[in-house]
């Protein structure tokens, strides 16, 4: 069956399958900012930076439950 965690697309939901999110502090810009090291973005925490979804593990589908022998 089609994931629900990403709807058999294979990304992160989280990151969009990008790998990293933006610093919630300073929006992304990095700068001087100090909670990020300047860098504007963090490695995403679902995905540990792969892009892929956790859930399915980038298959897009999973098997339903009580499938399995």
């Amino acid at each position: 069956m089609e994931c629900p965690m990403c709807n058999g697309n294979r990304s992160c939901p989280e990151c969009d399958g990008l790998g990293a999110v933006p610093c919630d502090a300073c929006g992304g810009k990095g700068g001087d900012c100090a909670k990020c090291n300047r860098v504007g973005q963090y490695e995403c925490k679902p995905c540990n930076g792969s892009g892929v979804c956790p859930r399915c593990k980038g298959e897009g589908e999973v098997e339903p439950k009580g499938s399995k022998p």
